[in-house]
């Protein structure tokens, strides 16, 4: 609710909902005012309880933009949403949640691919290749088509990032310590990073019901370590996971007229760390025959929900006009910029 004097809705609320973290800015009068985090990240919002976290979390920026602005609405709400694409189920459900939550504002609503390629290239043509807990690699050509590889989530993909190289981390350590695989350091740090005292506990941790698969995620930083270290198993995990990755980018270039693309690898592995980038990064250009630029990239889905979330709140009319919600994804469509 708004506080009395400061009725005028606030121009811009920008959203990236992640699986670690929902984060968000605000903008009035072309500046940012106000920025923030929840602290929790989405789920699909199909599952049980997710909408309802969800609406939480979205509530909770309402209550924190009220606190320190006297303000909670906004002309255009933006967001970058993992997992939420206008052809997918969940969209709908996003969709009612954010009308609900910020009523009367115009919704930009896109998939964190979108805002993440959108954050590096605005309206020009490229590929993304993101590495955070998941994957995917994302593409558009000026003709204004996309296209995208990965993104399958943690049971069907992932291979390369975060859950994926956690995962066969774990597996290769606890194949290790019973015996049943080739040794590796890894073995070492099941007991602690589990907080067990003994091997036989790690089945019941694993598949409780309060297990966070961020966790498992937490288990790459291990890899890497040991990796720096020169265990070999490590060593083989990255390579494979860097063959991964890479091989998700040429379907997405021979789909798209791409002719000497430029492709940004995004994504917290890349940013922390450049061994692994660069392993990607050369593989990639195997890959691609050389015809290609590549390069690591800093900025995050929260940039392109703002630049999106901009470019909608230019096609208001003086009114107040509602073409950004008949449109949700229009602003990622290609439009030119003014």
């Amino acid at each position: 609710m708004n506080k009395p004097g400061a009725t005028a809705p606030l121009d811009l609320c920008a959203v990236d909902a992640g699986q670690t973290d929902i984060r968000y800015a605000v903008y009035r009068e072309g500046r940012a005012v106000l920025q923030g985090a929840t602290g929790e990240g989405i789920t699909n919002l199909l599952l049980a309880g997710a909408a309802e976290a969800f609406e939480a979390s979205l509530a909770r920026i309402r209550r924190d933009c009220a606190a320190a602005l006297g303000c909670s609405s906004f002309r255009v709400v933006s967001a970058g949403l993992t997992g939420v694409a206008p052809e997918r189920e969940e969209y709908q459900v996003a969709r009612e949640l954010f009308a609900a939550c910020f009523p009367g504002a115009s919704l930009v609503l896109n998939s964190d691919m979108v805002t993440t390629h959108a954050a590096h290239f605005a309206d020009r043509a490229g590929v993304i290749l993101h590495a955070g807990s998941g994957d995917f690699a994302y593409g558009r050509d000026l003709n204004g088509r996309q296209m995208r590889t990965g993104g399958w989530g943690y049971l069907l993909g992932d291979e390369g990032a975060g859950f994926g190289l956690g995962l066969a981390g774990i597996r290769a350590a606890l194949r290790a310590a019973e015996g049943t695989g080739e040794d590796t350091s890894l073995q070492e740090e099941l007991l602690a990073f589990f907080v067990i005292p003994r091997l036989d506990q790690l089945k019941s941790v694993v598949y409780s019901a309060s297990f966070e698969r961020r966790r498992v995620a937490d288990f790459s930083r291990r890899v890497f370590e040991h990796s720096g270290r020169g265990d070999p198993v490590a060593r083989g995990i990255l390579e494979a996971g860097a063959l991964s990755m890479a091989r998700l980018v040429p379907p997405v270039v021979r789909s798209l007229e791409l002719k000497q693309p430029e492709v940004v690898l995004t994504g917290a592995l890349f940013l922390h760390q450049a061994e692994y980038a660069e392993r990607c990064g050369g593989l990639l250009l195997e890959l691609l025959g050389g015809q290609a630029r590549v390069g690591v990239g800093e900025k995050s889905g929260l940039g392109g929900a703002i630049w999106l979330g901009l470019r909608a709140l230019e096609s208001l009319d003086p009114a107040g006009g509602r073409e950004a919600e008949s449109r949700p994804a229009a602003a990622a469509e290609g439009r030119k910029s003014r």
